[in-house]
């Protein structure tokens, strides 16, 4: 199309000034958004410039602004290189700034990571033959370990794909990673499935002189660790795409001899990526143990041995069936006929194998197994297994749909009649069994019932029936349901009926509820006058447990807007006409005319239905801000009477007090209150308060929810703060933990609301500062209050801002920091009082919450290098309060950057946790923190700071990433210097985190056996004088031992690690002369013996005692 009478220059410029306000946004946020943005402004900005023959004045100079700290010119590098103006582009230059971009995004732990990975990796695949020899093994390595930034691994893993394609390259990688790199490190299995994917295995092996056997068994450890299975599918995947013959073999070989778990994780993690599945049965049935086994099925009583069976028979029952349909049918009729008698594990995958061959089978049959198989389980504790069976139900309708189809369709006759009766028969059995299931006060069979009825309604009685599958065909299930249905099978309204009176019982579980209202709501048979009737009832009932009911039927009352005006206007009006006398005598009104919190309910049901009443919200926010006061006097009765109330929460004594003098001066019952009573009314009367500030917190968010979806003008900023105060206020002054939760998760959804609709610069916006300005960080503190109302109202307002900026979390974050920075004393509170926490103990306390959060995690990464000097800041202050905050942060921020422990399949945990965290990758993130380790721990005293950052190096490992080792990292070095100085201190705890820390900076293969022999004969030649060092080196010998036994397995030949061992025990020279140490001396010795495997020697030691 023509630009009009728009000139050229005008119009490029325009598409330039849109294209400089998406980049100002890519920098502040993920960016993800602006790419979509980006791409269409740049296509039609170099169509522009290339018709008209224009310079290109405005981005021409784009490569030269290609740097780490700007994420928003990688985004507009992608879009340019999509557009017809690539084939201009300087490709050697793009290459060098991308690549010192990407080195530099590492290095400083970037976030723009990701977009600069994406914009070299479209860089690549324009200009094929880039090299990218700037990129090491070890930067691909680092990108792999930013798994905070989604999507970089599959990027990491593209752009190494391409440098794989490099056949140097690749097989000089492929050996230091088999030669250096332990089986249980995950990112082995990633960066060798890049090299599988351009190279054959035997050659790569044959290159670099690897057993093909224990390169095998070394896959196979993986299915021992659950951290290990997804990453093992990648060499896995790419070796059967190389059609390789030993992956099948090692397959055969795991099948044969493989323990169960192996088994169950080969079948659940490996089988599907395998392609030559014939080829591997073929392999199978050439192997007599296969074929013994599975022949003598009848003789199989271990569970063990039916759960081998049934793996193997689930993987290859198309191929067993293609082979012999005599022996197919041999097994399944054995495996469907003993399985009520088999072990819960096996019964599920006997249902499951059944499922996914269903065509093998009678239709009748099928369908009696699964009902007889549903009424045995369906109450099973295990929720896992009741959502497998739930997961099968739609393939099993939609199979029996398609064989119902086609016997209306040919109209067979009796045939035909005896498959719709049996059909029949099976969904009214399922249907009887809901019936009954559905009141039940158990709850497993209770919420199965509720599933099984949804995905039923879902998949056939639905007006509109929903495709639940892939191969689902809609049209032959509603064909299915309206033949039920007219059938009498299911009855919607008595269901209906059913539904509706199971809400009543009080003993019902709420995820229940829940369930009955959304199927009410879609079987469309609600009676929403009936509904309101029943609420308004509720509300006026003394019994807490029946006034909680009010919001199920509140939310059918409002699916009509009639209803929904009326309760509305019924909620109100007797809320305001109760309120006084509730005012005068909580407990009388209660007692003898019902709970407030009803109405509260009903009105914040109404509000959230988003339908228009006539009334003012701005009134209603009045009225719910006078009610959550007084409900917070109430529990503060006792220090309002004496004239002591402070601006805090009240205590646990002071609101038990409080209840205790309303129900003394309550007039209902007032008689005969013995103590047993009194202590039943204040219970009564705290149900009563805290539902109520629940409601009124409930309310206050639905409405600047409701606000903020029809003003985001200046104006809404008064209404906005109303609703945060009273959340606020429930957080700041009340103790109760079902109160201060539920105005956690309100002020949480009013975050959410006020981010994802207001500007940062909106005065609404604002008002979420001072929120966490106000709401503990400048306001006196209880230390009873440390974990209760201000983190919860801090953590959900930073969890719910928007995820792309977290502005409030960095702003937050900064302002704690600086403050904590600068001064050690407390402006807010007497450091000897001790009825409040000082400042640094609660702001040490919050970060500690923050770093904590999962969903945070991203986001804090950028402060894992401040945040534990912070920590050792205060960490030895002698206000016990702040020196516990600041170990509790420092060890969460440890925590979070070496990642959780592996869990396994061995039945003891490994003895060497495996870590993929290296010195290379920690001196990036960390620098002031190694720093402050080298200094600070080389003092004499031993101090808990020091223990606890040799907990943390105690977990970073020594990884090697290139061929020649000569040079290693100079901060390497210096870790090792230290922790060799501390393996002489005489705390034993210091001597055994160096040890660790000593044996991790040395890579198994060349560095730690050269490392233990040197230190057995230094060992050898110590005396008793120098006690404390031989038993340092006797630690160093022992997890270097550790190390060597779980890092070396399946990576030095068999044989090599018993002569090392060998070697080392002769280099260490035990003789009846170590008698000259201590017992405790001789008790490391004795046990590293035993590590050792030499029972003679240990045995001589323990004699010496």
């Amino acid at each position: 199309q023509g630009l009009g009478d728009v000139r050229p220059e005008d119009a490029a410029l325009q598409l330039a000034q849109r294209i400089r306000v998406e980049e100002e946004l890519a920098d502040t946020c993920a960016g993800a958004n602006n790419q979509a943005a980006l791409n269409v402004s740049f296509r039609v900005y170099y169509h522009i410039v290339h018709k008209y023959d224009l310079p290109d004045i405005h981005f021409g100079d784009l490569p030269e602004r290609l740097t780490h700290d700007k994420s928003g010119t990688f985004l507009m590098l992608q879009s340019v290189l999509l557009t017809a103006h690539w084939k201009r582009l300087d490709a050697a230059q793009l290459e060098e700034k991308c690549l010192t971009a990407l080195l530099e995004a590492l290095m400083q732990n970037s976030p723009s990571l990701m977009a600069i990975l994406k914009a070299t990796n479209l860089l690549v695949k324009k200009f094929p033959q880039l090299k990218l020899l700037a990129l090491q093994l070890q930067h691909f390595y680092h990108c792999l370990q930013r798994q905070s930034q989604t999507g970089s691994r599959e990027e990491t893993l593209t752009l190494y794909n391409h440098c794989c394609k490099q056949r140097k390259r690749a097989f000089t990688y492929f050996r230091i990673i088999v030669e250096f790199w332990p089986w249980t490190n995950r990112n082995k299995y990633y960066l060798l499935s890049g090299i599988l994917n351009s190279h054959p295995l035997t050659e790569l092996l044959e290159s670099s002189k690897q057993s093909e056997a224990e390169f095998f068994s070394g896959l196979r450890l993986s299915l021992s660790y659950k951290g290990l299975r997804a990453a093992s599918q990648y060499p896995v995947k790419s070796l059967s795409n190389q059609r390789s013959e030993a992956l099948l073999a090692a397959s055969v070989e795991l099948l044969v001899s493989g323990s169960v778990a192996e088994i169950q994780n080969f079948h659940s993690q490996w089988f599907l990526r395998i392609q030559q599945r014939e080829a591997m049965f073929e392999m199978l049935q050439a192997n007599p143990q296969i074929v013994e086994f599975l022949d003598n099925v009848e003789q199989m009583k271990s569970p063990g041995d039916q759960l081998r069976l049934i793996l193997i028979f689930s993987m290859f029952a198309k191929e067993i069936y293609a082979a012999s349909k005599l022996h197919f049918f041999k097994i399944s009729t054995e495996l469907l006929t003993n399985c009520s008698q088999m072990e819960l594990e096996a019964q599920l995958l006997v249902f499951r194998f059944l499922v996914d061959n269903l065509g093998n089978f009678a239709v009748e049959d099928c369908l009696d197994f699964f009902y007889y198989f549903i009424a045995r389980h369906r109450c099973v504790e295990n929720s896992e297994f009741r959502n497998t069976m739930l997961g099968k139900m739609p393939m099993i309708i939609n199979h029996t749909a398609k064989h119902f189809h086609r016997v209306f369709k040919s109209d067979s006759g009796m045939g035909g009649d005896a498959l719709a009766q049996n059909i029949k028969g099976f969904f009214l059995r399922l249907q009887d069994m809901i019936e009954k299931d559905i009141g039940s006060e158990i709850y497993q069979p209770n919420i199965f019932a509720l599933q099984l009825l949804k995905i039923l309604n879902q998949s056939l009685y639905a007006d509109n029936v929903v495709k639940n599958a892939k191969m689902c065909s809609t049209q032959q299930n509603k064909q299915m349901g309206a033949f039920l249905l007219d059938q009498g099978v299911f009855r919607p309204n008595d269901v209906a009926k059913m539904l509706v009176e199971s809400l009543r019982n009080v003993q019902g579980f709420d995820d229940a509820r829940e369930l009955t209202v959304s199927l009410l709501i879609q079987l469309d048979k609600v009676d929403s006058d009936k509904c309101l009737e029943l609420c308004l009832e509720l509300c006026q009932d003394s019994d807490v447990n029946e006034c909680l009911l009010v919001p199920y039927y509140a939310q059918l009352a409002v699916t009509k807007d009639i209803s929904a005006k009326k309760l509305f206007k019924e909620c109100l009006d007797r809320l305001k006409n109760k309120w006084d006398s509730y005012l005068s005598d909580p407990l009388k009104t209660a007692k003898t005319g019902g709970q407030l919190f009803g109405y509260l309910c009903g009105i914040d049901e109404v509000i959230k239905s988003k339908v228009s009443v006539d009334h003012s919200l701005g009134d209603l926010l009045s009225l719910l801000k006078k009610l959550s006061d007084d409900i917070l006097e109430f529990l503060n009765l006792c220090n309002t009477r004496t004239k002591t109330a402070i601006a805090t929460s009240p205590s646990f004594e002071d609101m038990d007090e409080s209840l205790r003098l309303l129900v003394r001066e309550s007039e209902y019952d007032s008689e005969n209150v013995s103590d047993e009573c009194e202590e039943h009314y204040q219970s009564y009367l705290m149900m009563s308060f805290w539902h109520t500030l629940k409601g009124c917190c409930d309310v206050a968010t639905s409405i600047g929810c409701s606000l903020l979806q029809t003003d985001k003008g200046d104006g809404i900023t008064e209404a906005l703060e109303s609703c945060l105060h009273i959340n606020m206020k429930v957080l700041a002054r009340c103790r109760h933990k079902g109160a201060t939760e539920a105005a956690g998760l309100s002020i949480g959804r009013l975050t959410r609301a006020i981010t994802s609709s207001l500007d940062s610069s909106h005065p609404g916006f604002q008002l979420l500062h001072d929120c966490l300005s106000t709401g503990g960080f400048n306001n006196l503190v209880s230390t009873t209050r440390r974990g209760a109302g201000f983190p919860i109202l801090i953590l959900h307002v930073l969890k719910n801002d928007d995820p792309r900026q977290r502005l409030l979390l960095h702003r937050a974050v900064e302002e704690i920091l600086q403050k904590l920075n600068q001064s050690n004393e407390s402006p807010e509170a007497d450091p000897t009082d001790s009825n409040y926490d000082r400042w640094e103990s609660r702001a040490l306390y919050y970060l500690c919450v923050m770093v904590r959060d999962a969903e945070l995690r991203p986001a804090m990464r950028k402060y894992y290098n401040e945040l534990p000097l912070v920590a050792m800041k205060y960490i030895d202050n002698p206000e016990w309060t702040i020196s516990n905050a600041a170990l509790q942060l420092a060890g969460a921020s440890f925590n979070k950057l070496v990642g959780q422990s592996q869990a396994t399949e061995f039945e003891t945990p490994p003895e060497w946790e495996p870590s993929e965290l290296d010195y290379d990758e920690v001196g990036f993130l960390l620098p002031k923190v190694c720093e402050h380790t080298l200094e600070h721990c080389d003092f004499p005293e031993t101090k808990a700071s020091v223990i606890l950052f040799l907990s943390l190096f105690a977990r970073v490992e020594h990884l090697r990433t290139t061929s020649d080792d000569r040079r290693p990292n100079p901060l390497l070095l210096r870790f090792r210097r230290l922790m060799w100085r501390l393996l002489e201190r005489e705390n034993d705890h210091v001597r055994k985190l160096a040890a660790t820390c000593f044996a991790r900076s040395h890579d198994f293969r060349c560095d730690l056996p050269a490392a233990l022999l040197a230190c057995s004969g230094l060992a050898a030649s110590l005396g008793k004088k120098q006690e404390n060092f031989y038993v340092g080196l006797l630690y160093v010998l022992n997890d270097g031992v550790l190390k060597l036994k779980h890092e070396a397995l399946h990576v030095w030949e068999p044989g090599h690690l018993e002569r090392f061992f060998e070697e080392l025990l002769a280099r260490l020279q035990v003789t009846e002369q170590v008698r000259r140490f201590h017992p405790y001396t001789r008790d490391v010795l004795q046990h590293l013996l035993k590590r050792l495997g030499n029972d003679d020697k240990a045995a001589m030691v323990k004699a010496l005692s």
